[in-house]
């Protein structure tokens, strides 16, 4: 979701401008556009994309109600939460603690524990983000509303970080917010030196460079071609790899004993007593109040009146594709997979 930083300027700056200040930050590096495919050979999808409510030929929904990397992060200080007052019971049963001075440092956990709690309320009740491939249109939910944004004007960028990366998508700063009531009314800008951002990561595999422009393709085949495009490969692909995406992190046996059969049982006891089932059954309560503007669900349906609408997809040429060779960075190639440039 974007950053929400108010902003009193007139508007934003000119969307080139506003991509140059990234393309000079460190932490960020353009990537290829989506007029730009990646080298067949090297696609490998393993998206299980059966769930129609979200994945189908019109659009994809990025889900809100799903287990997210940072839920991980919520359990772990709910446990340490729970452990705490656990201490503190033991304290005053004891009678080893007897005032607020005793026990104010163990307090320190709950309460960080429950602000980072709300923050991902928020990110929930904000709603989801839904790639429409018939408007060639993105809708995001904000704050009082929906925003649309016009796919062919993406600009995909890699974040770097400490978890190893994420795809950004970058957008010129919309002009009108689409409020739940109907109505349209004139977007507040929030950063006039950023453009609109979103995240393009669905998956607990999107992280690092090759996850990330594996997804941006996902997104790029899926604009231009439909769901059949990004579907997984049998060829490529072992069955037993194929789930719906999730960004909570999925074991598998081939992750090694270690990881699969003694890390792994402990993570999930510790989320059951951190309360972890309950965290997500109200995080799914919460993701639930989000709606989309009926105006939003006309356009999702299959006999949206789209005229008026430039539904012309992005093409890419057929003779230029790029390759990610680890450290040796992206290289453009030809239609013959030799080096351009």
């Amino acid at each position: 979701m974007p950053g929400r930083k108010k902003n009193n300027d007139t508007g934003p700056l000119p969307f080139e401008t506003l991509l140059n200040n990234f393309r000079k930050k460190k932490d960020y590096s353009e990537l290829p556009g989506i007029d730009i495919p990646m080298w067949p050979d090297d696609v490998v999808f393993q998206d299980d994309l059966g769930d129609e409510r979200y994945y189908n030929d019109i659009f994809i929904e990025q889900r809100r109600d799903q287990p997210s990397g940072f839920r991980f992060f919520i359990k772990i200080l709910f446990f340490m939460h729970n452990l705490c007052f656990s201490i503190i019971l033991y304290g005053f049963i004891s009678g080893k603690i007897h005032g607020f001075g005793d026990f104010w440092f163990f307090l320190l956990v709950p309460a960080m524990a429950w602000i980072f709690l709300g923050f991902e309320v928020l990110g929930a009740r904000l709603g989801a983000v839904r790639f429409n491939r018939k408007t060639q249109m993105v809708y995001v939910g904000d704050i009082g509303g929906v925003v649309s944004l016009p796919w062919k004007l993406v600009k995909p960028f890699f974040n770097f970080g400490v978890h190893g990366g994420d795809l950004r998508f970058f957008f010129p700063q919309p002009e009108t917010l689409f409020k739940n009531d109907g109505t349209e009314v004139k977007y507040e800008y929030y950063n006039a030196k950023e453009p609109f951002m979103l995240n393009g990561n669905i998956d607990w595999r999107d992280t690092g460079i090759d996850g990330s422009l594996l997804r941006l393709e996902f997104y790029r085949r899926y604009m231009e071609q439909g769901l059949d495009a990004v579907q997984p490969d049998p060829e490529k692909v072992d069955p037993n790899t194929v789930r719906p995406p999730s960004q909570a992190q999925q074991s598998h046996p081939d992750q090694g004993v270690m990881l699969y059969y003694v890390l792994d049982p402990l993570a999930r006891l510790g989320g059951l007593l951190a309360g972890g089932p309950l965290i997500d059954w109200f995080l799914r309560r919460q993701a639930a109040k989000f709606k989309w503007p009926d105006e939003i669900e006309r356009l999702c349906s299959p006999d949206a009146d789209l005229s008026g609408i430039d539904t012309t997809p992005v093409k890419p040429g057929k003779n230029l594709f790029y390759r990610c060779f680890g450290l040796g960075g992206i290289v453009l190639v030809n239609a013959k997979a030799q080096r351009v440039g």
